[in-house]
């Protein structure tokens, strides 16, 4: 178990943690020479065999900073008031901390009790009583100690180990996650970093990610609650021994987190609470700091409810951070004022933005940020991911890292058809239904307007529809697979259509066919010229061609027939089997000219035919013949 102290400045949380431990945590000269706990303490011991740590923390207002990074969920929260002093503001302030941050257990100890009377003892319970009603400290027990004569010691310390033996840390299974507090170099052995375990388990001989260098690193050796250990689970403080490139540059605020879970984002949609006894209204576009466990940024706080929130309500709010943050869906995070000095109030982490044309106070919004927020307090990720889909494209991916959910989970979500998927994309089940029957039903009513055209283009759908691309594309291809639709060279059309003989001059056709058809497919402009006609003209002939499937319009001034289009389709294709293909590659292999190239890539990458990565291409769809 670990216990996280808490308290006033002066109040004596290291003699207290002294007198059970026998270790003073205050490490660094300055604390000693001032007697004041500037950073993170620790101490271990075991006890009647329980292994018990303590995180000694700063009490003066100006190191908050550092008391926030000693906390972590799974801890026991240890406050101290002195009984000189009673309850002081930092004693206020801390315990809003530990349960904004959503600590559950706790024990009180009334510490110098030897320096005043009895009355004083009796009154100090009195005013402790009311002060831990209605919170989480409502059911600890109160001990009275005098740390310098170990007064009172034994009966705390035999509380604690029995706290201990019950002490249950288990939480959901998330994968690994550690938020980093400290680091080090060990002569002989390298950089160390000490943190408390959020989530999961780590072994020896584990790769991890380290944010600061978005390098992964190696678990040498591993230390837990002050013992060597072969691995770490949620809740356990640990070092760790870490090998990799640049793992020197690593400091507290840095995360170590399983490599298929990094996911830096400035924007997040949270769950904010506001204390009852912050002393204004807090006003949209606020600056606030924001603490995520041992990380910091500074931020913009926008209200999503209205322009003022009032102390003490619970709203929805985004936070516009100046830095990446690593925040997770139901991470807590506490905010303070900047003006002010003082804590805000504390907030889940709800959402990160999706569609960024979505107002965010639009109702949409807010009624998407109400549902996903009981499925994110009820680690519901099923009905996260469709709550997520119930407005659009999700990318499952970037959700798998932001929810912090294990892969094979997310299969299983997938599997149960609670969402539509292909491509790393889901989408609403009901919303694709919507879709999907506006799509067929305007393809009828096109085929019997146009029945000479072989089909419509995403283009003509999307204006049809005036449904964004990338949605339209996700239906088209789900109902092209689902045989429902026929796609043929950019065209979409009805199983069952078939187009009323040619729309367009068949003499022109032609002559052009050749030009387009050729080992070097002529442009558009060179046409013109060799037919000596106006370029709009011969554009605007064959518009008409285009649309009955007879040519393929790469760009503006490129277009194809169909059998090129597939032959070019297939030494993609070819190219593909075996890795990502260069511009070069394709070029040679097709034995097009540069220019032809970049125009038939580009319209592959736009029909979601190849992908690309920088200098690279994949292939995302190949040839109908290729999947038959």
């Amino acid at each position: 178990m670990i216990i996280t102290l808490a308290g006033h400045v002066d109040h004596g949380k290291t003699a207290i943690v002294q007198a059970l431990t026998g270790i003073n945590t205050d490490r660094l000269k300055e604390e000693q020479a001032r007697g004041l706990t500037i950073d993170l303490g620790f101490a271990y011991t075991t006890i009647e065999s329980q292994r018990i740590g303590f995180v000694d923390v700063p009490g003066h207002h100006r190191f908050i900073h550092n008391m926030i990074a000693g906390v972590a969920s799974q801890q026991h929260a240890l406050l101290i008031i002195a009984a000189d002093d009673g309850i002081m503001p930092q004693t206020i302030e801390h315990v809003q901390i530990l349960q904004l941050l959503g600590l559950r257990t706790g024990t009180i100890v009334l510490n110098k009790v030897d320096l005043v009377s009895d009355d004083r003892v009796r009154e100090c319970h009195a005013a402790i009583d009311e002060f831990k009603r209605d919170q989480f400290l409502s059911d600890a027990k109160v001990f009275d100690v005098a740390a310098p004569s170990a007064q009172g010691i034994d009966a705390l310390r035999e509380h604690l180990v029995e706290t201990a033996r019950q002490f249950d840390s288990t939480e959901s299974d998330r994968p690994f996650r550690l938020a980093i507090d400290r680091s080090f170099n060990l002569r002989g052995v390298g950089t160390v970093v000490t943190g408390t375990v959020t989530s999961g388990t780590v072994k020896i001989g584990d790769e991890v990610h380290l944010t600061t260098t978005s390098d992964r690193v190696r678990i040498r050796n591993l230390n837990v609650q002050g013992l060597n250990a072969d691995s770490a689970y949620i809740g356990d403080r640990c070092s760790l021994n870490i090998a990799g490139s640049d793992v020197n540059q690593a400091q507290r605020g840095d995360w170590l987190l399983s490599p298929i879970h990094d996911f830096p984002i400035r924007r997040v949609f949270i769950d904010l609470s506001i204390l009852d006894d912050f002393p204004r209204p807090v006003k949209h576009w606020s600056s606030v700091h924001v603490y995520h466990l041992t990380d910091h940024t500074e931020a913009r706080l926008a209200l999503l409810e209205g322009n003022v929130a009032e102390p003490g309500v619970t709203t929805l709010a985004e936070l516009h951070c100046e830095e990446d943050m690593h925040f997770k869906a139901g991470d807590r995070v506490i905010l303070r004022d900047r003006d002010l000095s003082r804590t805000l109030g504390g907030a889940t982490v709800v959402a990160y933005p999706q569609d960024t044309n979505v107002r965010s106070r639009s109702d949409a919004r807010l009624s998407f940020l109400g549902s996903l927020r009981e499925a994110i307090h009820e680690h519901d990720h099923a009905g996260s991911l469709k709550t997520y889909a119930s407005t659009g494209l999700v990318n499952v991916d970037e959700f798998t890292r932001f929810v912090l959910c294990d892969r094979d989970e997310v299969s299983r979500i997938l599997d149960s058809h609670v969402v539509e998927y292909a491509a790393d994309l889901a989408f609403g089940a009901t919303l694709f239904d919507d879709i999907s029957k506006s799509v067929l039903k305007t393809l009828a009513e096109f085929h019997d307007s146009h029945p000479t055209q072989e089909g419509v283009t995403v283009t003509q759908l999307e204006q049809l529809l005036s449904t964004n691309v990338a949605t339209l594309q996700f239906v088209l291809d789900r109902l092209v697979e689902r045989n429902a639709l026929r796609h043929v060279a950019g065209q979409y059309a009805m199983i069952e259509h078939e187009a009323q003989g040619p729309s367009y001059d068949t003499s022109l056709f032609d002559k052009v066919r050749p030009m387009f058809d050729a080992e070097q497919p002529v442009s558009l402009g060179d046409v013109a010229k060799r037919l000596r006609m106006p370029f709009n003209d011969i554009e605007k002939a064959l518009r008409p061609m285009v649309a009955a499937n007879a040519l393929v319009q790469v760009n503006k001034n490129r277009y194809l027939t169909p059998k090129r289009i597939d032959e070019l389709q297939r030494v993609a294709s070819e190219l593909a089997s075996n890795k990502p293909f260069t511009v070069r590659e394709f070029r040679d292999a097709s034995g097009l000219g540069r220019n032809t190239v970049i125009d038939v890539l580009e319209y592959f990458d736009r029909r979601r035919i190849t992908q690309r990565h920088g200098d690279v291409r994949t292939l995302l769809k190949r040839l109908d013949s290729d999947n038959a």
